[in-house]
């Protein structure tokens, strides 16, 4: 059920403030020293390099199925197969992040990322080409569960929602530039070339990690924790049980926009290096609008971008059926940018605000599978609808759009920070 913070009437709520602006915040809501330092050199700056290399390979999961041969149906599977590893992923995460801490934790993911994106590069055939998506599933999905707890061990909880939305801002700026460069190198010197290009990138991250990381987040052997995951997960099976179900709805939609853009563009005659300029301008929107996402979330709580986000996700979808030209699919790409864009952040921080406090880690993981199972139910939808017509599974997924903004609009906690703790 959700949980409704009562108002007082003005008057009670003018008094309340002057009250609590005399209270001194707490270690937890207050920011601290150097905070914003920390975040941006050992947080943003090293995942802005993997990402780019990460954008770049994006759409072409199902543009290598295709210039291997394979239908559009086999093309979306290899887009689930990036969903299943990032749900090991995301599973691997939570637990290394617990007990050996956030930062040696990024730098395994990472080492895993750069290796599917390398095997990827080598791919004749398609089995291959699936094993090394999985692999990349499999880093990026424990890289994102891994920031997300060095986040949750640094920021405080007054400015939780702007950090979290600020790393989501991060991977879609890596996703507006990777696209592009990907396109570049593509038209140069061909598919493989990208996947190069993104086993590079990520490893200057992980060099860029080497000098920035803090220490303190790196637990020693001796006081490693010994946490059951079952302990840690049967008294949040309510949570996961309702505002989980529209988490993985919103994880199907927003992998089913990797899918959609790229086979539909392809479908009506663009080239790879189009469909790729396609999807890198439906993100230059979402790039744009994760600060004022991450204030709306703050300040008037997360069902204000959930739903709006789910709405937008689904009726752009829906809408590219109906296209016939490049500038016609551009339309609806930038729609579905706008609804993943107002999204940024939100499943983070419905998550972090749901977490307990022991073994908090590993329910961000477990909230993580949620959308990664989300994610590779959507190319399912999209594979499912190719194999009887093109067009109906993209209606499908607009569908799902429905079914998503619903579903959050009925669990999301109306719930804000109170007026001391705000920004």
């Amino acid at each position: 059920m959700p949980r409704t913070l009562q108002h007082p009437n003005r008057a009670q709520r003018t008094r309340s403030r002057k009250r609590r602006r005399r209270r001194p915040l707490s270690r937890k809501e207050a920011p601290g020293p150097g905070v914003v330092r920390v975040l941006a050199l050992s947080v943003y700056l090293p995942t802005l390099l993997a990402e780019i290399g990460v954008g770049a390979t994006l759409p072409l999961f199902a543009l290598s199925a295709l210039a291997l041969g394979e239908p559009a149906a086999v093309a979306s599977i290899a887009v689930a197969v990036y969903s299943a590893g990032r749900m090991a992923g995301s599973a691997l995460g939570g637990v290394g992040a617990t007990r050996r801490g956030p930062v040696p934790t990024t730098f395994a993911a990472y080492a895993v990322l750069a290796s599917g994106a390398a095997l990827s590069a080598t791919a004749v055939h398609v089995s291959v080409l699936a094993l090394g998506v999985a692999i990349i599933g499999i880093g990026h999905g424990g890289v994102h569960v891994a920031r997300q707890a060095h986040i949750d061990a640094v920021a405080p909880l007054r400015i939780r929602a702007r950090s979290l939305t600020t790393l989501a801002g991060i991977w879609r700026i890596g996703n507006f530039v990777g696209p592009f460069v990907g396109a570049a190198i593509i038209f140069a010197s061909g598919l493989p070339a990208a996947y190069v290009f993104a086993a590079s990138m990520v490893c200057l991250g992980i060099l860029c990690l080497v000098f920035t990381a803090p220490r303190h987040l790196s637990i020693p052997r001796s006081q490693r924790p010994h946490v059951r995951v079952a302990e840690v997960l049967k008294p949040q099976m309510g949570v996961l049980s309702t505002l989980g179900i529209g988490v993985l709805l919103m994880g199907a939609l927003r992998q089913a926009r990797v899918v959609v853009i790229p086979l539909w563009a392809v479908h009506i005659g663009m080239s790879d290096s189009g469909a790729s300029l396609v999807f890198g301008l439906a993100t230059a929107i979402d790039m744009a609008m994760f600060i004022p996402a991450g204030y709306v979330m703050d300040r008037f709580g997360r069902v204000w971008t959930a739903v709006p986000s789910a709405i937008a996700l689904g009726a752009g979808a829906a809408m590219l059926p109906m296209t016939s030209s490049p500038g016609q699919v551009a339309v609806a790409a930038l729609i579905i940018g706008c609804g993943h864009g107002w999204g940024s952040g939100v499943v983070m921080t419905l998550g972090a605000d749901a977490a307990p406090e022991k073994g908090k880690a590993v329910f961000l993981g477990a909230w993580s599978i949620l959308q990664d199972a989300g994610g590779l139910l959507g190319p399912v939808i999209v594979a499912a609808g190719a194999a009887i017509a093109l067009p109906l599974g993209f209606f499908a997924v607009g569908g799902v759009g429905v079914a998503t903004a619903g579903t959050l609009y009925r669990f999301t906690p109306r719930w804000r920070l109170p007026d001391s703790s705000r920004a």
